[in-house]
């Protein structure tokens, strides 16, 4: 335990233990009022007997080394935050650590979602080419059905008005 922690628990014997003393040099003259004198004396005995016994236990169960300190609260009231902030402020090594860390995982996701994208853009680049190719294919086709069907009109017009004269003379 602290030096500096068991001197103030000393202390503060002491001034119980000098109560105590003190209550044992008074002398009343009446019953009633030795009656209370004497239940004092008794409660300052409990009461120093029960600081002994609690300073025994936290002498036994503390650990001095270490200050410290608990929060508790609603939830998002700051707790958190001023805990970190406490953490960044006194340069605390584990909360650096954390933080150097979360930098490289961070650093690395970021890498890998960007081979990702450049992966997808490079897929959709590939897509893009073949929707072009084969757009140019289909506009070529049509191109040439187009000519064929040109081509064949004639034909085709021809063997109309050779079946409308043919109908119109034998019919």
């Amino acid at each position: 335990m602290n030096d500096e922690i068991k001197q103030k628990y000393t202390d503060i014997g002491g001034l119980l233990d000098d109560a105590i003393n003190s209550t044992r040099s008074i002398v009343l003259e009446g019953e009633e009022e030795n009656a209370e004198l004497v239940a004092v004396k008794a409660t300052l005995e409990s009461i120093n007997e029960s600081f002994k016994n609690e300073i025994d236990k936290l002498e036994s169960s503390s650990e001095w080394d270490k200050f410290c300190i608990a929060y508790f609260g609603e939830t998002n009231a700051g707790k958190s935050t001023i805990i970190e902030s406490l953490r960044i402020i006194y340069n605390e090594e584990s909360r650096w650590l954390e933080k150097n860390n979360q930098d490289k995982e961070y650093k690395t996701i970021l890498s890998k979602h960007s081979e990702e994208y450049v992966n997808l853009l490079g897929a959709l680049e590939d897509v893009n080419v073949f929707l072009q190719n084969s757009i140019q294919n289909s506009n070529s086709k049509i191109a040439l059905i187009k000519d064929r069907i040109k081509k064949n009109l004639g034909i085709i017009l021809c063997f109309f008005i050779l079946g409308l004269i043919v109908g119109i003379i034998f019919f």
